[in-house]
């Protein structure tokens, strides 16, 4: 009897211990489904729009607006961009030269993918994420 009641102890925390274990779920993107059924990947401020701000220190150095420090999504929000409405931002209008707007940077433009990022970051509501 004693025999098959340590055996029952072994089977059963063997069983207990194979049967903890902590599954790592997947880190999802957020998505948004656009009105025709696609996904569309939400653009992130801080890791898709900042990188971006590395070209504009040069002449954007807390002296000529928009300041590009620490605060620079605040400053940005103060006219320069408005949110849901790229075509009448002036940060969209100066990276296209158009609108009465210089062109930023000047003498060279950025790349279309770079100017539909920021493009599609301010249509879908300009947000610090």
């Amino acid at each position: 009897m004693k025999k098959i009641f340590q055996i029952l102890i072994i089977v059963c925390g063997g069983l207990l211990m194979n049967s903890c274990y902590y599954d790592a779920y997947p880190e999802y993107e957020d998505v948004i489904i656009d009105d025709d059924g696609g996904d569309t990947v939400i653009i992130s401020y801080q890791d898709d729009i900042v990188p971006l701000w590395s070209q504009c220190v040069g002449c954007h150095n807390g002296n000529t607006p928009p300041t590009l420090n620490t605060n620079s999504f605040a400053n940005l929000l103060n006219g320069y961009v408005t949110p849901n409405d790229a075509d009448g931002s002036i940060l969209y209008k100066s990276l296209l030269g158009t609108g009465g707007v210089s062109l930023m940077p000047p003498g060279s433009a950025w790349s279309q993918t770079k100017i539909n990022l920021v493009k599609t970051w301010i249509n879908q509501g300009a947000l610090n994420n």
